[in-house]
Formats: C-alpha cells, structure tokens, sequence
C-alpha cells in the first residue's frame, strides 16, 4: 500500500485534503465517512487519538467509502498542514457545546489564515455562534453555525443541515452541503441558508424543542395503552405502524412513531432479553438535559421566556425530562410524598377500545402539530428580533428528511399555507392561517377525552395537559387573569385596563385604584 493510501495517523505526505473534520465521535466519525464516500479527502482529528483511529478502522471496513480518501491526525496543525497550499481551508467541527468549541478556538487562532471557513456542526446556543464569528471576521475567516440533525444514522448517510451565515459564505460551501445532506425521495436536497448570524444553530435548537414535545407525548401515549388501556407493546407497534405508514394519514412519514414501532418489537438488545419488549427493561429516566450534554431543551424553554412566545408542550416536556433524570433521587422523594400510582390495566372492548383508539391518534396529531406551531412561532419571533429573515417553509424544507422531527403529512399540510409569507412571518400562525387553526381545534374534543382519561387514572402525561391547557387558553375569550391583574394592581401598583377600553398590543394599562394606604 503506498504511503497515500494508508489508513494511519500524521502520514506527513498527505497534501490533499479538502475538508478537515475536528471531532471524531459518533456524529463526526459518521460525517467524515459520509463526506469520503461523496469523494472528498477528509481529515480528521480528534483529542483522543483512539476516536481518531476508530474512524479509520471505519473507513476500512465501510465498503462505501475509500479508505485512501480518510487520514487521521493527531494535532491541529498536522491537520491543517494536510491541506492543499494556496486554497481556503473549510474545517467542520462536530463537538460538544460551549467550553469545548471555545478551546479548539483558541487553538486554531494564529493557525488560521484568511479565507479558510470553519462550520460548527454541533448544537449550539446562537449567541455563542455570533460570538464566534464575530472574533474569527477579524482573520477573515467566515464561521458557519450549522445544525446537523437526524441523529448518528443521518450524520454517515445525510443530514438535515440548517446553516446560518452570509450569502457569500453559503455559496462557497452550498455545493458541499447538497451533496452531503439528506435529500426526499424526489432528490431535493435538505439543507438551505437560514440567515446570517446564530440563525442556523436557532433553527436546529428549536427543532430540538419540537422533538422533546413529540417525544413525550409518545412516550405518554405509549404509557397509556400499555399500563392503563392493557395493550402490549407488539399491539402498539402495529398501531403506530398503521398511522405513519398510511399514504392518507396526517401522521403519515413521521420519524419518530416509525422508529417507535419498530424499536418496540425489539426483544433483545444490548443487556437485554425480554420477550415482551426490551422498552419494559430500559430504566424511566432521560439524562440528556442533566448532564448537560445536550443543551437545546433548556434553551428552549430559555427561549419561550426572554421571547414571550407561549410554548408549553415543549416546557412541559423539557420539565418531564429532568424529573426524570435522576432515578434515585425521585424514588427519595416517593418515600415522603405519596399519591396514587397510575392504575393497573382494564382494558376496552369492541367500540369503545376503537372509539378510544381513535380519540389517542388524534390526539397524538393534535399534539405533534401543536408543537410545530409552538416551535415555528418562536423560530419567527426570534428571526423578527435578531433580523435574521428566516422564513418558515425553508424550515420545513429542509425537514422533509434526515431529521427528527420529520413528518411527511404535516409538512404537506403546512407547507402550501405558509408558502405565502415572507421572512420573518407569521407571528402568529393561528391568527393569521385560518386552515391551520380550524385543523388543530378539529383534535380539541379528543385530546380533553385521552387527557382526561390519563388524569382519572393517575397517569403520567404533561405534554399532553400542556398541549389540552395551551389549546383552552389561546381558543378562551375570557381568561382568569383579570383577578391576577387586579392583585397585582393592589400590591405593586401595575395599572389595569377596563374591560371594552383596552388598545391592541401588551402596553400596561392606565388604570389603578389605591386599594390600601402606603
């Protein structure tokens, strides 16, 4: 084997590579095999030289990829001495958020010349990105802020990618990116420029919150027709099996309830063996958020805050997620407070195990497409703020594939009714699309009926109660907040409006009474 086409580490002859990937963990070891086998030369680095040759023992054994196309390194500057003299170099780094980014940062300054493209492939919260991009503009280098999406299976076959940067900097990498992303089955590729700044890395962040609430309110169902309705597991999957697979469905293509039906009829995995499913012998509790790292949930929730964009089924799911987290911690607490434990099973029959069937699918769509519009009106509230100019179908675009939160019938839905707006538009999706409200308020009656049934016995289910209380509130002509607002009159001296005198807009009201004497 010529010294070019060894599979080793720092092999000091290699001067051709075209794109150096920093991070070899299962989402940059995935993309650097992806990028090869669209016939870059890649090299990756990774601070752990074991990471590094892991990939290269990818690569070898991957039959769709030429391992003389992938070279390892153990430094930055090896790394980048392998690239080609005279040309930009575009680096892509697949890290952990925060401190880590930060420190190959401080690395690279001094080693980066004017010209070269970094792309941060890796969660991020957007502020950190212009931060970013704002200290590498003094070298000339363009930073990109890209989500990547679809979970380590996409990041070697094609992601979804939502990059955030300038034009001129989209277009000297828009060949790269379409020829690595995700495409649909019409060969559409899944990938567009967001806007400048943060705005690609905002847009991942709130897909991320989009998938939280589809992920608990599944994940509530599933408990529901298990441990309350008595189904097993295999009757679940083929449930969920029929809405996604469906060509009529609106649950049609989505992501997550396939992979939901086919994970459930999984009896064996990795230190398990259960003939009733493997889900019945995985431990209750998520540690994402907690262990801090994955960070777009609680960005998230940040986000609906400073935003003042009501998002609750994305709260609630985030707020399940952490009490969860810690097992043992929680079973601490069951010992002092103690409530009813969700029933055991009494299953249904005939109509009314159809009609209540029924009522869960819509439901779950109910659910799911209300966390679209959640997570899509702070998208656009935050690209008004920021001036970003996002505009929602490139959003959906870009999810048709290689993503979470894909959701083919969905998309068909929304799509042709916000293909009329421009940047930075709707504000406010249920207001301004009729068709879409008339939609959602058509799984009202359903999700009060499945919600009530979890609340009756005992069960387990907030993203679902928020999604019921979030439709009840935003569809309520009369809210109980005017007694909120006259307390807060007589303690702090507010204002109130009169009921019928009130202008539009969140201005505070000109009314106060002097309840008590300073």
């Amino acid at each position: 084997m010529s010294p070019t086409t060894m599979a080793e580490i720092d092999n000091e002859s290699v001067k051709d590579v075209q794109v150096g990937m920093i991070g070899g963990g299962s989402m940059g070891g995935g993309m650097t095999l992806l990028f090869a086998e669209h016939g870059g030369t890649v090299g990756v680095y990774d601070y752990s030289v074991d990471a590094v040759k892991k990939v290269l023992a990818q690569a070898k054994a991957d039959e769709a990829v030429d391992e003389a196309k992938v070279h390892g390194f153990s430094s930055l500057d090896k790394l980048l001495g392998s690239f080609a003299a005279g040309g930009s170099r575009i680096l892509v780094l697949s890290l952990p958020h925060g401190k880590a980014v930060d420190s190959v940062l401080d690395d690279l300054d001094g080693k980066l010349q004017r010209g070269d493209i970094v792309i941060d492939a890796g969660n991020e919260w957007w502020a950190d990105t212009e931060r970013r991009q704002a200290r590498v503009k003094q070298w000339g280098v363009d930073w990109v802020g890209m989500g990547v999406s679809g979970g380590y299976q996409a990041a070697r076959h094609g992601p979804s990618m939502s990059p955030g940067c300038t034009d001129e900097t989209y277009e000297k990498i828009k060949g790269h990116l379409e020829k690595w992303c995700a495409r649909t089955p019409d060969g559409d590729p899944c990938v567009r420029r967001m806007g400048p700044g943060g705005a690609g890395h905002y847009v991942k962040m709130l897909h991320n919150g989009i998938e939280h609430a589809h992920l608990s309110i599944l994940a509530e169902i599933h408990g529901l027709l298990e441990h309350q309705l008595g189904l097993t597991n295999f009757e679940i999957a083929d449930l969920l099996e029929s809405w996604t697979t469906s060509k009529t469905h609106p649950l049609r293509g989505n992501y997550l309830i396939d992979i939901g039906y086919k994970a459930l009829r999984f009896t064996k995995g990795d230190g398990i063996e259960d003939k009733r499913g493997i889900v019945e012998r995985i431990e209750d509790k998520v540690t994402q958020d907690v262990d801090l790292s994955e960070g777009t949930g609680t960005w998230s929730t940040r986000e609906m805050a400073d935003r003042h964009v009501a998002a609750p089924a994305i709260a609630a799911s985030h707020q399940l997620r952490v009490i969860s987290g810690n097992k043992f911690e929680r079973l601490g607490v069951t010992k002092n407070f103690v409530v009813p434990q969700p029933a055991k099973p009494s299953p249904l029959e005939g109509k009314a195990k159809d009609d209540f069937l029924e009522d869960v699918r819509q439901a779950v769509y109910g659910g799911i497409l209300g966390a679209f519009v959640q997570g899509l009106e702070l998208i656009t509230r935050a690209s008004t703020d920021q001036k970003w100019g996002v505009k929602l179908t490139d959003c959906l675009l870009i999810w048709r594939a290689g993503c979470i939160i894909q959701s083919d019938g969905i998309t068909a839905f929304l799509y042709p009714l916000l293909e009329r707006f421009g940047p930075n538009e709707p504000l406010n999706l249920l207001k301004d699309v009729p068709e879409l409200a008339k939609e959602l308020a058509m799984t009202y009656a359903a999700t009060k009926r499945v919600y009530a049934y979890a609340v009756d016995q005992d069960a387990v289910a907030p993203a679902l109660g928020a999604t019921l209380e979030w439709f009840k509130a935003i569809g309520g002509r009369q809210l109980p907040t005017d007694f909120e607002e006259m307390e807060l009159d007589y303690f702090g001296h507010h204002n109130y409006d009169i009921k019928g005198q009130a202008e539009p807009g969140h201005e505070k009201g000109k009314h106060h009474t002097e309840f008590a004497p300073a």
